[in-house]
């Protein structure tokens, strides 16, 4: 008579077994592949924030910007957290105890903005390619997805003092 095929049981894996380390490495490995997609995701949403501001923004009417006009433009982007910033500065002076309810995402505005500051003012931020009118008619129809991102074109974009412009691609 055949012998009968082993069950498998529900059994416990010992701490320090093979199997254990086995499985503690494949589980490390998934959870660093979901910190890398969750990293990537937060990385396009802040540009894709960025460039649905700009498309907001945007002058219906002009069919592209020359450097002064989109100077502007950058500098109304840079101040765009000002009308935040004074709600939270009414708020924290709103009764007599010192509040601090509101202090990080003050915190991140004001670490935000100086980082925007010193790349306009530096190398260049990046922001979409608006000098160019071919660019801009194709811009004002994009619907916010982030998937079609890699077809927009982007450029580094510095203050009047350096005339350098900087074309960068996204892929």
């Amino acid at each position: 008579m055949p012998k009968a095929p082993k069950q498998k049981s529900n059994s416990l894996i010992h701490p320090n077994s093979r199997k254990a380390l086995q499985l503690a490495r494949s589980t490390h490995k998934h959870h660093k592949k979901l910190d890398k997609i969750k990293e990537k995701a937060s990385k396009l949403d802040g540009v894709v924030k960025k460039l649905l501001w700009f498309q907001e923004n945007m002058d219906d009417q002009i069919t592209y910007y020359d450097r002064p006009i989109l100077e502007d433009l950058v500098e109304r982007y840079l101040q765009r957290f000002t009308d935040e910033l004074e709600q939270i500065s009414i708020i924290q002076n709103v009764g007599c105890r010192n509040s601090t309810q509101h202090h990080a995402r003050e915190r991140a505005i004001t670490i935000a903005q100086e980082h925007e500051a010193m790349l306009f003012n530096s190398a260049g931020i990046e922001i979409p390619d608006l000098l160019n009118a071919e660019f801009v008619r194709k811009f004002k129809t994009w619907n916010g997805e982030a998937k079609s991102l890699p077809k927009l074109k982007l450029i580094k974009f510095a203050k009047a003092k350096s005339n350098t412009i900087v074309n960068t691609s996204r892929s």
